[in-house]
């Protein structure tokens, strides 16, 4: 099968493109097109090079320039490199046993790591975790929110950072949704210097479970991430994400006017999609939010921020305190 090499970044940008100018999703494109969404969304992030013909048929369906691209063999990038550690491995070892031994021998250890990975893990191998897919729900939607808010993936971690000073109670609960839906208890690290808690998850293939639930690795700004489609499929999994990314990256907040103090609800992010999300989830459910600046929503009438903690709520206690204390102004006359 033939592949496209493109310049770094253009294969990205060519994916963005067919997106922008056909109106559909990810997952649409891809059964419109006969692609596995896995290998759509591989393509798009530039993990793999994407298929020659599969490309050619966008290009000309969208009017999209391929020109600088190139055909190319699959497995082009081997030649070169098997050649140069062929050469090496001879000189340091001689000549390697027949392609049949070699083929036996590695069925004989993948399938003995299987059977007791434990005891290759105590040898110091490196035995690949299995994490397995939970399924689609609320809280798990809610956990995307809180990742894309304030967490982070590299190839090999997934990690939430959250402020030792404000959100200790809710680093609490956090720790307990990520046990409960992945299986696995993560780390809890504490940093002084930063003034921050980091709950930790470890596995290239948990990094792997959440590229496939939408997330990306990386710079998520760089990445202009959204919503996954899974959960703008049903409100009540946008409401759960809404949550997750406002305990995140919103609050509430006391603003002084006029000698009254004042409460405001702010969400904020870079990622422009993300934003305009966020927005359209709040607008269809009938709050009261507007943009300030490019990269901040805001809400400032106390009956919608009321409503918003009866309809989405918050699994943060500091909001919940914050909202109680502006009603016991109001209650006052203050």
């Amino acid at each position: 099968m033939a592949r496209i090499s493109f310049e770094p970044g253009r294969q990205r940008e060519f994916f963005e493109k067919v997106r922008f100018r056909s109106g559909l999703s990810f997952s649409a494109l891809a059964k419109k097109y006969s692609i596995g969404e896995r290998s759509f969304r591989d393509w798009r992030r530039e993990k793999f090079s994407a298929d020659y013909e599969k490309v050619l048929m966008l290009s000309t369906d969208f009017h999209i320039s391929i020109r600088k691209a190139k055909k190319v063999d699959d497995y082009w990038y081997t030649e070169k490199g098997s050649s140069i550690g062929g050469k090496a491995h001879y000189k340091l070892y001689g000549a390697p046993g027949t392609l049949e031994d070699r083929r036996k021998g590695g069925r004989v250890s993948q399938e003995r790591r299987r059977k007791d990975p434990e005891k290759y893990r105590e040898l110091g191998c490196n035995v690949k975790k299995v994490f397995a897919m939970p399924p689609y729900s609320e809280r798990l939607a809610e956990l995307v929110g809180i990742l894309m808010g304030d967490g982070s993936m590299s190839d090999y971690q997934v990690r939430v950072t959250l402020s030792r000073k404000v959100d200790r109670a809710y680093a609490v609960f956090v720790r307990s949704l990520m046990e409960d839906l992945i299986g696995e208890k993560p780390t809890w690290i504490e940093r002084a210097e930063y003034n921050t808690i980091d709950l930790i998850l470890s596995g290239a293939g948990l990094v792997e479970v959440f590229e496939y639930l939408g997330l990306e690795r990386g710079d998520k700004i760089a990445h202009q991430i959204s919503i996954p489609e899974w959960i703008q499929e049903k409100q009540n999994y946008q409401i759960a994400c809404v949550r997750g990314l406002f305990d995140t990256d919103g609050g509430f907040y006391f603003h002084q006017k006029a000698r009254r103090k004042y409460l405001g609800w702010s969400f904020s992010s870079s990622s422009r999609p993300l934003l305009q999300g966020v927005m359209d989830i709040l607008l269809e459910l009938g709050f009261n939010i507007r943009k300030g600046g490019v990269n901040k929503l805001y809400m400032y009438h106390l009956e919608h921020m009321s409503r918003y903690m009866r309809v989405i709520g918050s699994n943060n206690p500091k909001n919940t305190v914050k909202l109680e204390q502006r009603m016991g102004y109001v209650r006052k006359g203050a």
